[in-house]
C-alpha cells in the first residue's frame, strides 16, 4: 500500500516539519508564558496542583498553519487537493478548514484566558462547522452496520464560491464536527491524554486514507500527528504545560475533517475514538438527566474514574491508548472485510463492557473507603 503512494518522501517532511515546529514553537511560547507569569488558575475540575502554561495550543495552531504553506511549496497544490472549486488559487475547501481554525484561535484564546460559558463556546463551534459546510466539506453518505450504506445526497445547497452540498449531508457534517470538537475537549483533562489519543486516531486515518487513495486526507492525517507528537514531550506526565483549549479543539476539529474528506469514514474515527466517544456520551446524558448544563466541567470521566480506583496518571493515559490502538487496528482491518456489521457491534459491546468495570470498581473502592472511615 504504502509503496504505490506517490507523496511519500513529501508526506516525511510534512511529519517532521510538524513534530519539530510544534516542539520549538511550544518552547518559545513556554518561555514566555513564564517570563510573563501567564500562568492560569487551578479550576476546579481540574487534577494538577501547580499552575502551568495554557498555551500548547497556539503552538499547535501555528504549526499546522506552517504545515499546509509547506505543503503547497514541495508539493504544489497536489498535497492539499480536495476537488473542491478553487477561490484565489486554492481549494475552498482548505479555506474553509482555515477559517474553522481561526474561529477555534479566537474563541479558544477567550476561553483560555476567561473561561467562557457553554452557549459562547457552543456559538464558536457551530460556526466553525457551518464554515466547513460552506467550503463544500460534507458527508455524502453513511455507513451503517448491517444496512450498508445511507446516501446524504438529497435536497442541494448551492454554494456561494460555486457547487452545492446536500442539506442531510450539511446537518450531519455540523453534528459530527461539534460531537468531534467536543470529544476530544472533554478527555483533555490528564498529562498526555488528548495529545497520544488524536496520535493514535491520526495514525489510523492515515492508512485509512492511504487505502483509499485520497492524498488530502493523508496530509491532514500526517500534519496531526507531527503536531500531536511534537507536543507530547511537553505534556507527558509531569507536564510542563497544557494544550488548553485551543489546542484540544484543533485536534477534534482536524480529526473531524479528516474522517469527513476520506471518504465518510465516520464510523473509523468512532472505532478509534470510542472510548473518548463513549465517554462523552455517557457525560452528556447524565448531566441532562440532572438538569446540568452538557458542558459543565467535572471530574467524573473516566481517566478521572480510573484514577480515583487508584492507577497512576501515566498508566490511565498507556490504558486508554493501548484500547485505541487495538481497537484502531480492528478498524482498518475492518475496511478489508465484509463482517464490518458484527465488528462494530462487538467492540461496541468491549468498550461498554470496559466501562462498566471501570464504574464497578470506582463505587467498590468508595464502599470500601466509606467502611474504613466508619471502622
Amino acid at each position: 500500500m504504502l509503496d504505490r503512494f506517490p507523496h511519500l518522501p513529501e508526506l516525511g517532511i510534512l511529519f517532521l516539519a510538524g513534530f519539530f515546529l510544534t516542539g520549538g514553537l511550544t518552547y518559545l511560547f513556554y518561555r514566555l508564558a513564564r517570563a510573563y507569569q501567564l500562568l492560569p488558575v487551578i479550576r476546579p475540575r481540574d487534577v494538577h496542583t501547580t499552575r502551568k502554561p495554557r498555551v500548547g495550543g497556539l503552538a499547535m495552531w501555528l504549526a499546522v498553519v506552517m504545515l499546509f504553506i509547506l505543503a503547497y511549496l514541495i508539493g504544489h497544490d497536489s498535497l492539499l487537493n480536495f476537488g473542491r472549486p478553487q477561490l484565489g488559487g486554492v481549494d475552498t475547501a482548505l479555506w474553509a478548514i482555515l477559517a474553522g481554525m481561526g474561529i477555534i484561535l479566537i474563541v479558544g484564546l477567550i476561553d483560555d484566558v476567561k473561561s467562557l460559558t457553554w452557549p459562547y463556546q457552543l456559538a464558536g463551534q457551530l460556526a466553525c462547522a457551518v464554515a466547513l459546510v460552506a467550503g463544500g466539506v460534507t458527508v455524502p453518505y453513511l455507513r451503517v452496520p448491517f444496512y450498508h450504506v445511507i446516501s446524504l445526497d438529497h435536497a442541494a445547497i448551492h454554494l456561494p464560491a460555486g457547487g452545492q452540498v446536500s442539506l442531510w449531508g450539511a446537518v450531519f457534517t455540523i453534528i459530527w464536527t461539534i460531537l468531534m470538537i467536543n470529544v476530544m475537549n472533554f478527555f483533555d483533562g490528564l498529562d498526555g491524554l488528548a495529545g497520544s489519543v488524536a496520535l493514535t486516531a491520526a495514525i489510523v486515518l492515515f492508512f485509512v486514507s492511504m487505502r483509499i487513495g485520497f492524498t488530502a486526507a493523508v496530509t491532514l492525517s500526517v500534519a496531526v500527528a507531527g503536531v500531536a507528537a511534537g507536543f507530547l514531550p511537553w505534556n507527558w506526565y509531569p507536564s510542563k504545560l497544557f494544550m488548553g483549549t485551543v489546542g484540544s479543539q484543533l485536534l477534534g476539529f482536524l480529526l473531524a475533517v479528516i474522517a469527513i474528506i476520506s471518504g465518510g469514514k465516520v464510523a473509523t474515527a468512532v472505532l478509534v475514538l470510542g472510548i473518548p466517544v463513549f465517554d462523552a456520551g455517557i457525560v452528556i446524558v447524565r448531566r441532562l438527566m440532572a438538569h446540568q448544563s452538557p458542558f459543565k466541567a467535572d471530574q467524573r470521566h473516566l481517566h478521572h474514574r480510573l484514577l480515583k480506583i487508584g492507577i497512576a496518571t501515566p498508566w490511565v493515559v498507556v490504558i486508554i491508548n493501548v484500547v485505541a490502538v487495538v481497537f484502531g487496528v480492528l478498524a482498518i482491518g475492518s475496511e478489508q472485510t465484509s463482517q464490518k456489521g458484527e465488528l462494530t457491534i462487538l467492540l461496541a459491546g468491549c468498550m461498554a463492557v470496559f466501562i462498566a468495570i471501570t464504574y464497578w470498581l470506582e463505587h467498590r473502592k468508595s464502599i470500601l473507603n466509606s467502611q474504613d472511615k466508619r471502622g
